[in-house]
């Protein structure tokens, strides 16, 4: 009896050192490809560069707008990619019209936020930046990482405060980001918020809290270990209170892969922020998905022009 209870005991101990063995693997592999699982170049089977888009998403021009295609470098050497959608009228009214830098979110390129990009033209009388990470599109190879994305941003900033002054009217810029772009938008507002650089406004579109709570949502087996494998964060949570400028949150109600209530509290930090900006405000969209809020709304919010 004692010889089969150690053998069932060695068996155990066995299938114990299997089972840590592979939870360790799958751990490992986590935290050295997180960044994978994030970042999406090409998805299904449309392709990496707007070029060799369907018609319709490869380019400005398919929708008869003025438009200049730039790569900006970023401070650790990458590229990115830009178009700008300029009103075709005299500098001095360019000048007075906003410019909206346009972050997307963690899948594909900039072609295919064509048709939203040219509704945010047309409906807000605005110029739009279309900013492509680095690894997507036409920017430069480097591997995509919030880190590097932050460089980005803030690279895109500098471009239209500097290299655009004469064209532009860098005190009537506005942040938008969808999804990922959110995060990347809190970021840049926080940026430019410490370095002194004006901006008018920031606007959210279903983004989310952090990583780190979108983990507890998605992969809820690993949250137990996120505080060991996570190296993403995106902590825009951390962010909001403390921003000291108009947030305008655009929230689909059905939302199916960014929680709600993750938007309702995000909301809910910049309203309770000591900095909170009083023009801060929320507009929940009824009928909203992820990626198709923008469809759903009829009338657009106009900015300051």
């Amino acid at each position: 009896m004692e010889e089969g209870s150690s053998s069932v005991s060695s068996f155990l101990l066995r299938c114990g050192s299997i089972i840590t063995g592979i939870v360790s693997f799958a751990l490992g592999l986590l935290y050295y490809k997180q960044d994978s699982l994030l970042y999406f170049p090409e998805i299904g089977g449309v392709p990496k560069r707007p070029g060799s888009n369907p018609r319709r998403y490869r380019s400005p021009s398919e929708y008869n707008i003025p438009y200049e295609s730039h790569m900006i470098p970023t401070s650790d050497g990458a590229s990115i990619h830009c178009w700008l959608l300029l009103h075709p009228s005299s500098a001095s009214e360019t000048r007075k019209k906003p410019t909206i830098l346009f972050f997307h979110g963690n899948a594909g390129n900039i072609g295919l936020r064509l048709p939203n990009a040219v509704q945010m033209y047309h409906k807000l009388q605005a110029n739009i930046a279309l900013v492509e990470y680095r690894g997507f599109g036409d920017s430069s190879d480097h591997i995509p990482s919030e880190a590097g994305l932050k460089l980005d941003a803030e690279a895109a900033l500098h471009f239209i405060h500097s290299y655009w002054i004469e064209k532009l009217c860098t005190s009537n810029i506005y942040i938008f980001g969808r999804s990922l772009g959110g995060a990347v938008g809190f970021h840049l507002a926080q940026y430019a918020e410490r370095n002194n650089i004006s901006l008018s406004g920031l606007m959210v579109e279903n983004t989310f809290l952090s990583i780190g709570k979108m983990v507890d949502v998605i992969m809820p087996f690993v949250a137990p270990f996120k505080a060991l494998i996570l190296r993403i964060n995106w902590d825009s949570e951390s962010i909001a209170p403390f921003l000291n400028l108009p947030v305008l949150y655009l929230a689909g109600a059905k939302d199916q892969l960014v929680p709600h209530k993750q938007m309702l509290a995000l909301y809910k930090k910049s309203k309770a922020g000591n900095k909170s900006h009083p023009k801060t405000h929320m507009h929940v969209i009824a009928n909203g998905t992820h990626n198709e809020s923008w469809l759903q709304v009829r009338v657009f919010f106009a900015v300051n022009a």
